[in-house]
């Protein structure tokens, strides 16, 4: 057996062998963890630092850009520009178009105060071919020696850019300095809309691409690559490397992909990072050289080779001592069990597995055992309560002997039986899934039988148990002093009634025998709890029926039932229909009257009396509106207290309760028909006046005395119904009716100002022009122009 165990592939010799190996890897695992998290933090850091850079970058740069926008948009809406632009009065003072251009130099030089950031700015007039400087106005081509002349931008690209349409951007130039030294510059050009498909103007302002440089040069210092900044031709504004980028760039990533890696054709590889500008949309790209991320990285793998060698060598020593010195006691306790088994032959055996077999084997024998002695045990229990009950116990079993066997106590002398039935459990069965119906009745059972155990044996002695289609529970009373036997069984039901629907949602009906002495009396009174529960039919679902009770209603039960006719049945609907709450409640104070001051009805024809005046109300509901609006519907306490109600007074009380609230319910239901009926009339009213001054706009005697005449009502009454539904006056009105017509005439060539107010009923046209411009905020003559234009 030990050579067998010990050599066995599923000894655990060789599990705890892959477990130290595991181990043993797990300092090499974490290693490789921390230099690809080292190596990911590492390069995260230099793209977060690359990130925060560009980011700085643009935010200098887009407020550089910035100033140049606004500066093009003082230019461009400068009223002096618009007019000599735009204006036609040229045509007629010609000599005054150079006197203007004078003008607005002067205001170009105000400008280059207020912007000293802008290194040089001009407007390009298309018109004469000249160039207005700030203080002065050049011809085109001295305006181009001066500014911009050099070999790499001639005279017919600048004259390209200039007049080209439709354009708004910034692109690279050249431009020569008070020094007269060649500079690169960055221009925001700006051509101004064309007018008979001819271009008018441009503006140029410029910024030298010294006062960019300095914003990236921190740029350069941190990452040792280069920055440029592109615009949406990708062409390079500005950058602080002197070489270009490659011809093979892509440049189609720069607008998804924050950041790649590109091989240029000198084979270094470069990690690119770029975002764009949301203001002036211009590309911030940085290009940093790959060697610089793996230099850094280069150490850190070097320290996790090194950790996983000295890992391993230790680790492997450490196993073979601990794998000999822990195995020795596994062993010893292996052959002890051995010795007591029976093993099948040729079987594989796992040490542990051995152990834990044979103790398992042993526990679930002995469960397996107590398990069945307790369920037969129950089982015989309940056979002898049920007979018990039944009154079919074994005359020659002594009683006493029987109940020491299943440790029962009936010791003292009153008996009584409370019968249980349950009325709603879907709730319950609901709440439990992956069970069969007849599992779920037992746990329904089993729950309601602990319960009235557990609540009976606080004062008392109780035994439940299943009988037929219900349970039963057999009390025996404890005697104490001051305490009353049926109350105390009525407390049990209410308590175990309360419990059992608050926690599991499980609704019962409880029947109640009469309390007798002697436990040969114990069938007796199961007979007089069947009889009790009988009543359930009648008194419905979830109530304590308390047999000594029912014997005392049945024996004063009048024969001829209780007294409710058709006539006043109608009467009474009518009333609550009507919102007549004194009259109802008269009608019903001489049904209760007759029924209880001068008859005396049961309990159970009360019940039944009480139904039908609940269903006189429901009637009277139904019938002022849809069934879904119901009062009953809306308000189901009303009748579940009225239901739960045990006295007469009570029962009075609650019906009186819900009779107020029906009729001022039904009242304010014709209330508001009543209203409804009234406002529809109301918005005809208003409809009618409305086709009537569309049809009348153009009469010059249309106003609010008239409209009050063809009504036949008093104009002031007319005119203040129609401000309250409408929101404004009868006049108002009017004039806005007349004003609209008045626009569609003013769209026509042929119709004056004159014509369109006779044409919408105003004879003078002061009044007309007066009216327009406070309905419109303009006059006649002024719409009337803004639609020629």
């Amino acid at each position: 057996m030990k050579n067998k165990i010990i050599f066995n592939g599923q000894s655990i010799v060789l599990t705890w062998m892959i477990s130290y190996i595991v181990i043993l890897l797990l300092p090499v695992v974490i290693g490789l963890l921390v230099y690809v998290e080292s190596n990911k933090t590492l390069k995260d850091e230099i793209q977060q630092a690359n990130d925060s850079l560009l980011k700085q970058v643009r935010e200098v740069m887009d407020n550089q850009f910035k100033a140049m926008e606004q500066l093009n948009f003082e230019i461009t809406w400068n009223v002096n520009m618009q007019e000599l632009l735009y204006s036609n009065k040229y045509e007629a003072f010609p000599k005054e178009y150079r006197y203007d251009i004078s003008q607005i130099a002067r205001n170009l030089s105000m400008y280059k105060t207020s912007y000293p950031l802008i290194d040089s700015f001009y407007v390009y007039l298309y018109k004469d071919q000249s160039v207005i400087l700030p203080t002065t106005v050049r011809p085109s081509a001295f305006a181009y020696q001066t500014l911009h002349m050099s070999d790499e931008f001639s005279f017919a690209s600048w004259q390209e850019i200039m007049t080209r349409p439709n354009f708004k951007g910034f692109i690279p130039m050249t431009r020569i300095g008070d020094d007269n030294m060649l500079r690169k510059t960055v221009a925001y050009i700006s051509t101004y809309p064309m007018e008979h498909n001819q271009p008018l103007a441009t503006n140029v302002i410029m910024v030298d691409q010294s006062r960019i440089l300095g914003a990236i040069q921190n740029m350069e210092i941190f990452n040792k690559g280069h920055v440029f900044i592109l615009n949406n031709e990708n062409q390079i504004l500005a950058s602080n490397s002197a070489h270009a980028l490659p011809s093979d760039f892509p440049y189609d990533k720069l607008t998804n992909t924050p950041n790649f890696y590109f091989s240029g054709s000198d084979h270094e590889k470069y990690e690119v990072f770029n975002i764009q500008s949301p203001i002036s949309k211009l590309k911030y790209v940085s290009i940093m050289p790959s060697t610089i991320y793996w230099q850094k990285a280069a150490h850190i793998r070097n320290l996790t080779y090194m950790s996983m060698v000295i890992s391993l060598l230790g680790g492997g020593i450490l196993t073979f001592f601990f794998l000999r010195r822990n195995y020795n006691p596994v062993r010893r306790l292996v052959h002890a069990f051995s010795k007591k088994m029976t093993l099948a032959s040729g079987q594989r055996y796992n040490e542990f597995h051995f152990i834990q077999e044979a103790v398992d084997s042993t526990l679930l024998e002995m469960a397996d055992f107590k398990s069945k002695m307790e369920q037969q045990r129950h089982m015989v229990r309940s056979h002898f309560l049920e007979k018990l009950l039944k009154g079919k116990l074994d005359r020659h079993m002594p009683i006493a002997e029987a109940l020491t066997t299943f440790d029962m106590k009936l010791d003292r002398r009153d008996f009584a039986v409370m019968l249980f039935v349950v009325d709603q459990s879907a709730p319950f069965f609901e709440r439990i899934t992956h069970t069969s119906d007849e599992d779920k009745w037992k746990l329904l059972h089993f729950i309601i039988m602990n319960v009235v155990e557990e609540l009976t044996s606080k004062r008392h002695r109780g035994y439940a148990t299943e009988i037929d289609d219900s349970l039963a529970c057999l009390v025996n009373l404890t005697s104490e002093e001051g305490a009353n036997g049926k109350e105390e069984l009525l407390r049990i039901a209410k308590e175990t009634q309360l419990f059992l629907s608050t926690t599991y949602n499980i609704h019962l009906t409880i029947s109640i025998s009469s309390i007798h002495e002697k436990i040969s009396n114990v069938p007796q009174a199961f007979l007089e709890a069947l009889d009790s529960m009988a009543y359930k039919l009648v008194m419905g679902g979830h109530e304590i029926l308390s047999y000594d009770d029912l014997q005392a209603n049945r024996a004063c039960e009048p024969a001829s039932g209780y007294y409710y006719p058709p006539q006043i049945e109608q009467q009474f609907l009518y009333a609550v229909k009507s919102g007549e709450l004194e009259e109802a409640k008269g009608i019903l104070a001489e049904i209760m009257n007759k029924n209880f001051e001068i008859r005396g009805i049961s309990v159970s024809l009360t019940k039944c009396l009480m139904l039908g005046l609940v269903t006189t109300m429901m009637k009277s509901i139904s019938e002022t509106g849809d069934i879904q609006e119901s009062f009953f519907i809306r308000n189901p306490k009303l009748v579940d207290r009225l239901l739960s109600s045990i006295t007469v007074p009570e029962m009075n009380l609650y019906l009186n309760e819900m009779l107020e609230q029906i009729c001022t319910y039904t009242a304010a239901k014709r209330q508001v028909a009543i209203s409804q009926t009234r406002q529809k009339a109301l918005q005809e009213l208003v409809e009618e006046i409305s086709v009537y001054i569309e049809n009348n706009y153009s009469d010059a005697n249309l106003n609010v005395t008239m409209i009050g005449n063809h009504f036949d009502r008093k104009a002031t009454y007319l005119s203040k119904l129609f401000k309250d539904y409408v929101g404004e006056g009868l006049l108002d009105r009017i004039n806005k009716v007349r004003i609209d017509k008045s626009k569609q005439l003013l769209k026509s060539q042929e119709q004056s100002v004159g014509d369109a107010a006779n044409g919408v009923g105003f004879n003078d046209i002061n009044a007309f022009i007066r009216v327009f411009k406070k309905v419109e905020g303009i006059t006649p003559g002024k719409y009337k122009e803004l639609i020629e234009k």
